[in-house]
């Protein structure tokens, strides 16, 4: 069996929204992808050195920016993602229900065991987005956009990236509903 990458133990010790935050992490600590506000995302450098960064790449996009949130929800449908779930299975290291079998727990020990201070990204796939604790890069990476559609204020619906309408939607409902809960 060949030695897993770091996006096969993101799989292996959290499942693909794991896989994602991960490749999140490599791409901003390469500068190859930017927060132009926390949560928005840009790609500066669209170098691909693995098919799982090619995958958050294009998730990101090449013109303009996406929250956090649509990367995450983009990423996860593409099959360069969630093909390695698949293969993982077909090796014996990882069940049916996404959980690591008995001989992925043994791998995720031995590599628990063996990480450094230094390597983030590792740290990252190993343990989660906790591991971040660089309040900038978590930031930029983790925390959800800052723009809520609200009557007098905020930002105007026409400012909104095309992609973050579904996010938008439910911040404004849940702002609007905790005004009114406030006046009552």
């Amino acid at each position: 069996m060949p030695q897993p990458d770091v996006y096969d133990v993101a799989t292996l010790a959290g499942g693909p929204h794991r896989v994602v935050d991960t490749a999140l992490v490599a791409l901003a600590s390469t500068g190859r992808v930017r927060a132009v506000a926390p949560g928005e995302l840009l790609v500066v450098e669209p170098r691909r050195r693995h098919p799982v960064e090619a995958a958050v790449l294009d998730a990101v996009g090449a013109r303009g920016r996406r929250s956090v949130e649509t990367v995450h929800w983009r990423a996860l449908a593409d099959e360069r993602v969630t093909g390695i779930g698949r293969r993982l299975h077909e090796q014996g290291l990882l069940g049916r229900v996404l959980g690591p079998t008995a001989a992925g727990r043994r791998l995720l020990r031995d590599l628990r065991s063996t990480v450094g201070d230094g390597d983030l990204v590792r740290r990252v796939a190993l343990h989660g987005r906790e591991q971040v604790t660089d309040p900038a890069l978590h930031a930029a990476v983790f925390e959800p956009p800052r723009h809520p559609v609200l009557p007098g204020g905020g930002t105007a619906p026409w400012d909104l990236s095309f992609a973050d309408g579904w996010q938008a939607a439910h911040r404004t409902r849940d702002t609007l509903l905790a005004r009114y809960e406030a006046g009552r």
